[in-house]
């Protein structure tokens, strides 16, 4: 699908598609019309008349009407016109609105389908569609719906704004809001009730407390006594001296 001119305003679409009667099995062109608009309190439909000729549709939008059924509904406004299907060829469609507005979209139908030719009405009140079941595969315009324009970029300055800092309130609030540890709970009960200074004694203890580690136990062995080894006593503390070496046996002399 070829790209088209961004349009703000589209009252009606028309969709263009086929159908086969259930009950005599014949194949027809079907022309929906529906408004771009939902409507939330009531279903209306829409008054629509038309000519076919050879080469031209002709429809005519009167506006819209109540359904019978006066009930709450949400959704568009819709009418389905159902015609014997178009020969093969070009058409000239022309479709008016009450208010004298006019838009001609020009269609070939062939054996693979619908496509929408060119010129298409830059400025239009409705558009026209191409349903999937009866596009033309590989056509190049089935729809002239035009694509919403892109939202504008915001600069990075506005994106990006350092956020201003927190004021005293705000700083008292997110103080009162931290947790406190038992130990830190228990320094400020003994600071209310004895003063600051078992609070300083409270604070100290429990960083010199923290600072001990305990002794690891001596390993033991499956049978329960413990596995390191006893050190020979020394005299004098000085290590005990090695074992001299052994003097090797003189060689025997060979005799001549």
């Amino acid at each position: 699908m070829e790209p088209l001119t961004p349009i703000k305003e589209v009252e009606y679409r028309c969709i263009v598609g086929k159908m086969i009667d259930d009950m005599t099995g014949l194949e027809y062109s079907t022309f929906s019309f529906e408004t771009s608009k939902e409507f939330s309190s009531f279903r209306y439909e829409i008054a629509v008349r038309y000519k076919v000729e050879p080469g031209n549709l002709v429809f005519r939008v009167l506006g819209m009407t109540a359904t019978r059924m006066m009930m709450p509904a949400f959704g568009t406004a819709k009418s389905l016109l159902k015609v014997p299907t178009l020969p093969l060829g070009k058409y000239t469609v022309t479709i008016l609105k009450s208010d004298g507005s006019e838009n001609v979209f020009y269609i070939e139908h062939t054996r693979k389908g619908f496509q929408i030719l060119k010129p298409i009405p830059r400025k239009r009140f409705i558009d026209l569609v191409i349903s999937k079941e009866a596009a033309m595969s590989g056509g190049k315009i089935v729809s002239t719906v035009s694509k919403a324009p892109p939202p504008p970029l915001v600069p990075r300055t506005i994106q990006k704004r350092a956020p201003a800092p927190p004021t005293p309130e705000e700083l008292e609030i997110l103080e009162a809001l931290k947790t406190e540890t038992p130990e830190e709970r228990d320094a400020r009960e003994e600071a209310e009730l004895f003063g600051s200074s078992s609070r300083k004694k409270a604070a100290t203890n429990g960083k010199a407390a923290a600072k001990k580690k305990p002794a690891k136990p001596a390993a033991k062995a499956k049978n329960g006594k413990s596995t390191a080894k006893a050190k020979p006593a020394t005299k004098n503390g000085k290590k005990p001296a090695k074992p001299a070496a052994k003097a090797k046996p003189a060689a025997k002399k060979k005799k001549r």
